[in-house]
């Protein structure tokens, strides 16, 4: 099979618009989470000093309303970052347009 430039080069396949670097958001999300999880691994890991069952049932662990905040606060800021995000991308897109 013969070379043919316009088919085996595949710069011309790339996506000029997306070939830039990381949005500074997109990238403060990602190392936000990366911080939020090491937190949640050192307050809710054993073996880290963290949570435990026993602490809990003996009444001197963290109360059952701080354990549902945190796992609350867990999923809610990464998605409401995540739709803020995404959000703001919309409009940037209808401003250009």
């Amino acid at each position: 099979m013969a070379f043919n430039p316009e088919i085996d080069d595949l710069s011309a396949f790339e996506a000029k618009e997306t070939s830039h670097t990381i949005p500074v958001g997109w990238s403060l999300l990602f190392w936000g989470l990366i911080a939020w999880g090491a937190y949640y691994l050192w307050a809710y890991t054993p073996a880290l000093g963290g949570w435990q069952q026993a602490q809990d049932a003996e009444g001197g662990g963290a109360s059952a309303g701080t354990n549902t905040l945190m796992t609350i606060l867990f999923t809610a800021i990464p998605t409401a970052a995540a739709i803020g995000l995404a959000l703001a991308q919309r409009s940037r897109k209808r401003r250009g347009a």
